[in-house]
């Protein structure tokens, strides 16, 4: 079991990234606005979570303008998508053993 739980990526393991990852491997494409509000977080919290996330690629962050109002929205990569599944699929490994 030692060898699996170092496995884990600690990028994903912790409780905001996983929640963001979480909410976008069911959405894809979440407003800024609205996943602060989901997840209870300050601006500045929030952006620094993304900004370790698109730093290792699993997220982008698109932004945009709506009626000359700035729009940042959230997407999950491929490679995001595929981290997430193989945490998870850790996880059931790490249950069973």
């Amino acid at each position: 079991m030692k060898d699996l739980l170092e496995h884990i990526d600690e990028v994903i393991h912790q409780k905001t990234r996983l929640g963001i990852l979480s909410m976008l491997a069911a959405q894809e494409d979440i407003e800024f606005s609205e996943l602060k509000n989901r997840l209870g977080l300050t601006d500045g919290n929030l952006s620094s979570h993304i900004a370790l996330l698109e730093k290792n690629g699993l997220v982008r962050v698109k932004k945009s303008f709506v009626r000359k109002k700035p729009k940042t929205n959230i997407l999950i990569s491929a490679a995001g998508r595929t981290a997430l599944q193989n945490y998870l699929e850790l996880l059931r490994k790490i249950i069973e053993s």
